[in-house]
């Protein structure tokens, strides 16, 4: 199983890209999150892998983060989701937000996703409301308490972060302390950055 894939980036689009790995390029789907957070044609990246087998073909999806990997993975467990229905539903809406709406029971929001019917949105809220919620308490996740708008400040500051060259990890738990500075405050994306900036 593929954990990851190194190399140059030699194509991109919102869905896919291709990776030069040591001579072979690799093609890989990918959410438009992951598309946003990708350096320019010709660097070098890392991404990371998930290899869905089929009988008429093998076919690997590509992530920038591990927790867009792993709702990817999530999502693969819902009944009627296949992986292409998953990239759909990952590259309608902002991740957080996308939880937010499932663990809230949000149906519009779902449903405002191309191709999600509302069977289809109801099985989400049903299968993953719970597990969603264990996973954001493990990891100290905050969504539950922000506003739209306030997670997209979150989501990206963040991903500027990431964009300047910080690891994922170091830049949420930076963010994460700026927002407990002063949790009442409602910050702008440039604000939220410089705070997060002292805590780097």
């Amino acid at each position: 199983m593929y954990q990851y894939l190194t190399g140059k980036l030699i194509e991109k689009s919102p869905s896919a890209i291709v990776l030069e790995v040591q001579g072979v390029g690799y093609a890989l789907h990918i959410p438009v999150s992951t598309f946003e957070a990708l350096p320019s044609v010709g660097t070098p990246v890392k991404v990371l892998a998930h290899l869905v087998i089929r009988e008429d073909a093998h076919s690997l999806y590509g992530f920038f983060t591990e927790e867009e990997r792993d709702f990817f993975r999530l999502l693969l467990g819902v009944s009627g989701i296949g992986p292409k229905m998953a990239m759909v539903v990952m590259s309608g809406i902002p991740l957080n937000e996308l939880k937010q709406a499932i663990v809230e029971g949000a149906l519009p929001v779902l449903t405002a996703i191309s191709g999600i019917g509302k069977k289809t949105a109801e099985r989400m809220i049903v299968e993953l409301k719970e597990k969603i919620v264990v996973e954001e308490r493990r990891t100290a996740g905050s969504i539950f308490s922000k506003s739209a708008t306030e997670a997209r400040v979150h989501e990206d500051s963040l991903r500027a972060l990431v964009e300047l060259g910080y690891r994922r990890q170091n830049a949420k738990e930076a963010v994460e302390r700026a927002i407990g500075e002063n949790p009442d405050k409602k910050y702008s994306v440039e604000e939220l950055i410089r705070v997060s900036l002292k805590f780097v």
